[in-house]
């Protein structure tokens, strides 16, 4: 019996987006990073996002092999699993910078060379987020639009969580705005929460051979 497609695709979403919500909801909340840096909560917190992150960037993979999409929506698509990719590569630095915090201790975290690990997850995170928001933003919207990805019901949940998403370091770490912290928690637990309800929404189009593939194969055919 072959396992449809849309099950493993709708699964990642689901099971990624629950370990991420998790361990984004249980992240340390202490007054200062290095508080934060040797809290017990920080390394099963981070290694939660880290692999919730993984499995929902695996679904998106999943999703383009085995739905039917526009060109637009295409684009929009594999520019999200890119950015993915790389955030995967930041919450695995995110999740190891504890090792920096003895030296964050007794500096400053702009220092940058006595905190490898912290000052690379940190620009990593500032060069990076940004760029995702915009390519997730578009991927929902696109796919709301075309009614082969989530919902207009909810839309708005991602829409927050990539705003917050895209802005949170430059407010919080660029500008030192220490009201923008707040923004963290937002955009960590509203976009998982997306991921969960588009793994369970129903869509207008069922799985089958990508659009991609079937514009190769009519190619060939003329």
């Amino acid at each position: 019996m072959k396992l449809d497609p849309t099950h493993i695709w709708r699964s990642l979403f689901v099971v990624g987006g629950l370990f991420y919500f998790v361990g984004a909801f249980f992240h340390p909340r202490g007054p200062t990073m290095s508080d934060m840096l040797v809290d017990p909560a920080w390394i099963p917190g981070h290694a939660a996002v880290f692999v919730g992150f993984s499995l929902v960037t695996m679904g998106l993979v999943s999703f383009r092999r085995s739905v039917t999409v526009s060109p637009t929506m295409d684009r929009w698509l594999l520019a999200t699993l890119v950015l993915a990719v790389l955030q995967v590569i930041e919450m695995g630095l995110h999740t190891l910078a504890y090792v920096d915090a003895g030296a964050l201790a007794h500096g400053d975290i702009h220092g940058g060379l006595s905190t490898p690990v912290l000052t690379t997850h940190i620009w990593l995170s500032t060069l990076t987020f940004t760029p995702f928001a915009v390519a997730f933003l578009g991927l929902i919207w696109t796919g709301t639009r075309e009614r082969v990805l989530g919902s207009p019901w909810i839309l708005w949940l991602g829409v927050i969580g990539a705003v917050a998403y895209g802005t949170v370091m430059w407010l919080a770490f660029v500008l030192q705005i220490e009201a923008a912290g707040v923004l963290f928690p937002i955009a960590h637990l509203a976009v998982p929460l997306w991921f969960i309800l588009a793994g369970v929404w129903p869509t207008r189009h069922p799985a089958g051979f990508s659009g991609r593939a079937e514009v190769v194969g009519t190619s060939q055919a003329n």
